[in-house]
């Protein structure tokens, strides 16, 4: 049996972004290139009769894929300025030809349905998003609350935002507005009269987190605020029915803050009410789960099928579910063990997904709304799928001690030295907000490969499970939450024998570092363990997180000033218990981490070494918080041989 190794991460491929048009979908096909060490996209197509079509590739990523009249359009970079730019390729035949010449980034687009005009959105800056080295550097000069953001860098506070109709026939673009801060381009209406996008309520009082949605009407450039009725809710998606009279909303109104519950939502345009869908389900609208593998996702969640029904996307007890509505009442369409990337609405009642499954890195199926029956019509890994084999995967339910229900999956080893004494790895996701489930994840594949079982498990504070599920975990981190990752260990040791009670590891990263960093401080049990991009001290997190001062007050349900905030944050810090820890273990972090700042690890590699435990701090340059799914390819190949060997050197 051959199975993933860390180098099928520049074998296999996942789509994305799917657009119908010309009786084909299109899509972009994301891979890993090795020799560049970068990302890499193309733009291809699928019809009826099976053939696959090219349409756009090259070093540059090919994003925002948009159809208009007979021409795709996309983002990528301009070989000579390295500026992200508009181009074009006609789908009857030609080449892909750059339509915009901007001096700063294009950084948004969406196209009217007719095709006659396109929105797009640039950003002018004066300073590099990332870290970077001068001769002469120049000082930052920060005055706002919000000042970076991980993943993207430090914010420039003087940077402009302009948004653009632009003209297919005329290539000329006219300018719409200009904002000092940016928005999100959602829709356009079918009768060309209105813009429909998200943005910051507030956009200069960094205590406000409300984004809400607008419509903006050409003909009077006036301004409706949509979600009003919610001013401090948090929306990302938006679609207007075809006439305009509804528009359907994705988002929370954010009443628990970071931990509530996104939702679907109804506006009715000639009453002004907005209403909440889908307030009693126990999904979530979306489903991200946590894991390393997808790739430019258009975050789309939301379709119109007519003016009376519409089409969502969910997230339930970690997988997606797909539904078709009308009004308030909605039916589920779809509830296979998958996650769905991305999808397009086809023309008679048939909608394309982009799936993942934790035995299929990616492929795209057709179902037909009438019969809801699917049909495979793209698998970009079907050669790599001949030549090798997932590792097995089986889900299990258990309760925790106080009788909470949760789901857990067991990753068999891929050919373990010994069958009947299988290394067992628990592996914590992050957030906590965040879910495990049914789709595939590149490095526990590594992991079985390399001949250990992976547990993993969604304690309290999971997504996919309902309000009160996720809101479980607030105030009482380390708590029920360590309970829940500890029984569902407990459940797969007892009832897969061939697991090696003497060999348990634990791993996590972000949450899961917190949790893999509580757990060595709170027991012994474990062989060994890794932390990774950790939150180690509550205290120091406040200031030097890019979310660490409101995130702490939502986690932590107080502020450091309150009363009895220092001692219940330190009281809640693995680093508060290091002089516990007797578990070897290895610290894992990248150096550019916004998120989780590369101080957390510091502290706790200095309180454990001075210990006197045996620990290994390694340092990953030129990377963010996402190391593990964004980060440079080389450096998530080197993080992974790194777990492996501290693992293999601990049996």
């Amino acid at each position: 049996m051959t199975g993933i190794t860390a180098n099928g991460l520049f074998q296999l491929k996942s789509t994305s972004q799917l657009a119908y048009a010309d009786g084909k979908v299109f899509f972009v096909e994301n891979s890993v290139d090795e020799k560049n060490n970068a990302y890499e996209t193309e733009i291809k197509s699928i019809d009826e009769t099976g053939l696959i079509q090219t349409w756009a590739n090259g070093k540059g990523i090919n994003s925002n894929l948009t159809v208009a009249g007979d021409d795709l359009y996309f983002t990528a970079n301009d070989i000579k300025t390295k500026k992200t730019q508009l181009f074009s390729v006609n789908f009857h035949g030609g080449v892909a030809k750059q339509q915009t010449f901007e001096k700063t980034n294009v950084i948004d687009l969406i196209a009217s349905p007719d095709g006659s005009f396109l929105i797009y959105q640039t950003k002018q800056s004066e300073i590099d998003s990332k870290f970077k080295t001068s001769d002469f550097p120049n000082t930052r000069e920060i005055t706002r609350l919000v000042s970076r953001l991980d993943g993207s860098g430090w914010f420039d506070e003087k940077a402009v935002y302009r948004t653009f109709k632009f003209d297919p026939n005329s290539q000329a673009s006219v300018q719409i507005f200009e904002k000092d801060h940016m928005i999100s381009l959602l829709d356009l209406s079918q009768d060309n009269q209105q813009l429909l996008y998200a943005e910051s309520n507030q956009p200069n009082n960094d205590l406000d987190f409300g984004e809400g949605i607008y419509t903006y009407h050409f003909a009077n450039k006036g301004q409706i605020f949509i979600s009003s009725s919610l001013p401090t809710g948090q929306f990302f998606d938006a679609r207007f029915s075809p006439d305009a009279g509804k528009i359907l909303l994705a988002g929370s109104d954010e009443h628990l803050t970071n931990n509530t519950k996104q939702e679907l939502y109804l506006y009715e345009t000639a009453s002004q009410n907005l209403t909440n869908i889908t307030q009693r389900s126990d999904f979530d609208i979306d489903c991200h789960l946590a894991a390393d593998f997808e790739q430019q996702s258009s975050g789309r969640v939301l379709a119109w099928i007519d003016n009376a029904n519409y089409f969502f996307t969910a997230g339930y007890h970690g997988h997606s579910q797909a539904f078709t509505g009308s009004g308030t009442q909605f039916r589920i369409i779809y509830n296979e063990k998958t996650q769905i990337y991305d999808f397009a609405l086809l023309p008679n009642a048939q909608i394309a997904f982009s799936l993942s499954a934790q035995n299929k890195a990616n492929e795209i199926i057709k179902l037909d709304l009438k019969t809801n029956t699917p049909f495979k019509l793209y698998n970009p890994n079907l050669k790599f799928e001949r030549e090798h084999d997932y590792a097995q995967t089986e889900h299990f339910n258990f309760q925790s001690e106080d009788g909470w229900a949760h789901d857990g999956w067991y990753m068999h080893a891929v050919n373990p030295k010994d069958a009947h004494n299988v290394p067992v790895l628990l592996y914590v996701h992050g957030g906590p907000h965040g879910a495990y489930g049914e789709t595939f994840f590149h490095e526990f594949q590594v992991h079985a490969d390399h001949g250990y079982a992976v547990v993993f498990v969604n304690p309290r504070g999971s997504t996919t499970y309902g309000q009160e599920f996720e809101s479980a975990v607030i105030g009482h981190y380390g708590e029920k939450d360590f309970s829940d990752v500890i029984a569902g260990l407990d459940y797969a040791l007892d009832h897969f024998p061939e697991l090696d009670r003497k060999r348990q590891y634990i791993a996590g990263g972000s949450y899961g570092g917190f949790m893999t960093s509580w757990a060595v401080g709170h027991t012994n049990r474990f062989a060994a363990a890794v932390t990774q991009r950790s939150v180690i001290n509550w205290i120091s997190m406040w200031g030097t997180s890019d979310i660490g001062w409101f995130f702490n007050v939502s986690e932590l349900g107080l502020d450091l000033y309150d009363k009895g905030g220092l001692e219940e944050y330190w009281r809640r810090s693995p680093l508060a218990y290091a002089k516990n820890v007797k578990t070897p273990l290895l610290i894992q972090h990248g150096e550019w981490d916004m998120r989780c700042p590369i101080e957390q690890s510091e502290q706790f590699y200095t309180a454990v070494k001075q210990n006197g435990n045996e620990t290994k701090f390694i340092r990953y340059p030129q990377s963010f918080h996402g190391i593990s799914r964004s980060g440079l390819p080389s450096l998530r190949l080197k993080r992974l041989a790194d777990i492996e060997a501290w693992l293999d050197s601990h049996e």
